[in-house]
């Protein structure tokens, strides 16, 4: 148990640095942040799978599909709100 937890940390530290690395590129930075993000989903789809109870493949779709869905809205409110801004 107590592995698990030390392994959990490391994980985590790990993709942080990653993260903090994509985001000091200067370029290609939202490219490297979305395929770290696709990644960390393909891995934990098999995961997700045990308590859903559907094909990993499935989960990893939906979850990148609502991820890819989440950046066009989020782009497309700044779009709107900075031309809102100049007129």
């Amino acid at each position: 148990m107590n592995f698990q937890i030390l392994l959990s940390i490391l994980l985590l530290a790990g993709l942080l640095y990653y993260f903090r690395q994509a985001f000091t590129s200067q370029k290609n930075k939202g490219r490297i942040v979305d395929l770290l993000v696709v990644g960390i989903i393909l891995f934990m789809s098999p995961n997700i799978h045990i308590h859903i109870k559907t094909d990993p493949l499935s989960i990893a779709g939906v979850l990148i599909f609502a991820y890819a869905w989440g950046i066009l809205i989020v782009e497309k409110f700044w779009e709107g709100y900075k031309n809102n801004e100049n007129n």
